[in-house]
């Protein structure tokens, strides 16, 4: 569907899609829960033609359908410096974390990245609370997405527990792998002799981890890991149990001087925008520590 944005107001050309169909049909596709509906209507955020709507089961054709967005509080303090923002849309903007940052931290709230991310919506006007749809550990560095309109959040939240949203990983290990592709499934659980650690467990929530080869230099080995589930911990608890641990990894790997950070980069999304269904695939910016494999194989 075609949209234009401006001031606040969102306005959908539906074109007919929604002909026979309800305006809760719309906020269902959408993944609207009953009290996001209701708050919509009450606070007369939606409207058929320009007109509020009243009635979720209010009959459509082919008007366009408006959604009025209000500025709110981004629910964060705001950091000194604002995030580095690699894509921008007018659903979402994918920004790169750099290792050592935590996404929240109530202990310190202006040092984190949705400090950064509201510093960064704050230069841009962007009045709304800063939401990421994941996580990224710590010691991980990479893309994390943020959701830029309140409305759109809990579609993306079902587009990543649905795994329309595609997260790509680069894994340095230390070890030879002797499978050029191969799948970790492994439950992965709690460990309880180690305080903020996970572990294989047959006890566990289910995980998936994709794994292939990329190159191999000297005692290390480059792997792709595609995440089929979104675990605490998953790639590293994954490629661990596998006899490959991840270099500079704190909890599960292997020190290493050949590199200075976790060899653990989120270098990769694929996704689908809201209204116009096009895919994008985002690539972060080059780090260095990568360099180490070029010409490799």
């Amino acid at each position: 569907m075609k949209y234009e944005i401006n001031h606040g107001r969102l306005v959908i050309h539906t074109a007919g899609r929604y002909r026979n169909k309800t305006v809760a049909d719309f906020l269902n596709e959408y993944c609207q829960s009953d009290r996001n509906q209701y708050l919509l209507i009450q606070n007369r955020q939606i409207l058929v033609n320009d007109e509020p709507v009243r009635d979720v089961h209010q009959k459509l054709t082919d008007e366009d359908i408006t959604l009025l967005i209000p500025e709110e509080e981004y629910g964060w303090p705001c950091a000194d410096q604002p995030c580095n923002v690699i894509y921008e849309d007018a659903f979402c903007y994918i920004v790169h974390k750099d290792a050592g940052y935590i996404i929240h931290d109530d202990a310190n709230p202006e040092h984190c990245l949705m400090a950064m991310a509201a510093k960064w919506q704050d230069e841009h006007g962007i009045r709304v609370p800063v939401r990421p749809i994941h996580r990224l550990d710590r010691d991980t560095q990479g893309l994390v997405f943020f959701s830029k309109i309140p409305f759109f959040q809990p579609w993306f939240d079902r587009q990543l527990s649905e795994k329309k949203i595609q997260r790509h990983y680069l894994a340095i290990v230390k070890g030879k792998c002797p499978q050029d592709r191969f799948t970790c499934n492994g439950k992965i659980g709690r460990d309880r002799h180690r305080n903020g650690a996970f572990r294989i467990s047959s006890t566990g929530q289910e995980a998936c981890t994709k794994v292939e080869k990329i190159a191999a230099r000297g005692p290390y080995t480059l792997l792709g890991c595609t995440l089929e589930t979104g675990r605490t911990h998953q790639i590293r608890v994954h490629l661990a149990d596998k006899g490959l641990p991840i270099v500079n990894d704190p909890l599960y790997g292997v020190k290493s001087k050949d590199f200075r950070i976790m060899g653990l980069w989120a270098d990769e999304i694929e996704f689908r925008s809201p209204l116009t269904n096009k895919k994008h695939k985002i690539h972060d910016i080059p780090v260095s520590e990568y360099d180490y494999f070029k010409g490799e194989k």
